[in-house]
Formats: C-alpha cells, structure tokens, sequence
C-alpha cells in the first residue's frame, strides 16, 4: 500500500474535516478518525506513519500557523521537527 498517496490524500482533505478543530491533538484525533473513515486496512505502525506523515504535511504547509491568527489552533510545542 502506498503510505505517501494515502497521507497526500488525507492532508489534501484538511480544509474540510480539520474545520473548527481547536488543537493539534483535536487535529491528530481527527486525521486517526479520516484513517478508520476510510476503511483502509493498515497495521498499527502504518496507521501511526499516516496520521503522523499527514500534521508533518499540514505543518510544512503551515496549515496550523493559519488557525493561530483565528485562535483555533496553536502551533505550540507539539513535536516541532
């Protein structure tokens, strides 16, 4: 299975499920919940590579930056890479 295409697929939906998520754990619950939404059958260690390839994604995109000046989400000190 293709982990890239699947992480693509998912950040590329972000505007859309991450809406009025306040935090990157809100966020990091969401992106597991769009993983088991789409029922793609993933061993444990894959589903954690998806989720945690989508908040880089979103992250190198400043997805999170762009929710602080709204005060939704905050860039904090979540695992800055």
């Amino acid at each position: 299975m293709n982990l890239k295409a699947i992480i693509d697929g998912i950040a590329d939906q972000a505007d859309d499920f991450l809406e009025g998520v306040a935090s990157l754990e809100q966020a990091r619950a969401a992106i597991s919940e769009m993983v088991t939404i789409q029922d793609l059958k993933l061993s444990p260690a894959d589903r954690t590579t998806v989720v945690e390839g989508v908040m880089a994604v979103l992250k190198e995109e400043g997805f999170f930056e762009r929710g602080s000046r709204t005060g939704e989400l905050d860039g904090g000190d979540d695992d800055e890479e």
